[in-house]
């Protein structure tokens, strides 16, 4: 089912105190969908997915990528939608698609000690994601 679907752009200022998404403006075309239903009785381990794709409504030089700064940006997209972060597949559109789970607790902390993988999307995932992704 999908929740949320609209553009997320940032300028790469701190406006409110905290640190910005990226010390660069961008802006990703972003789907928050839930991808299990409580009414079959399962229980997915992951029961939701954002699925991110650059926007590029900027100049080319300011079109950042999110690879690098997932962490910041599923917090406050975390934050601002009441998502779990330990219990969000984030997917990236691109020319291929990837994915990336993070840690639940500080993601700060997390990014600093590890750094945050991606890798090539599941054929299971990329089945529960596809009617998701068109428009994108």
């Amino acid at each position: 089912m999908l929740l949320h679907d609209f553009i997320y752009e940032w300028d790469g200022k701190s406006h409110d105190g905290k640190k910005p998404v990226s010390w660069w403006p961008g802006s990703y075309h972003v789907k928050i969908v839930r991808l299990s239903t409580d009414e079959e009785n399962i229980r997915f381990l992951v029961p939701t997915a954002v699925i991110l794709k650059n926007a590029k409504t900027r100049p080319p030089t300011f079109n950042t990528s999110i690879k690098n700064y997932i962490h910041t940006f599923a917090e406050k997209i975390c934050e601002k939608y009441n998502l779990a972060i330990g219990k969000t597949l984030w997917v990236e559109v691109d020319d291929t698609i990837r994915v990336t789970r993070l840690p639940a607790g500080d993601t700060a902390l997390a990014a600093t000690l590890f750094a945050i993988s991606w890798r090539p999307i599941r054929p299971n995932e990329l089945e529960l994601i596809e009617p998701y992704l068109d428009n994108m």
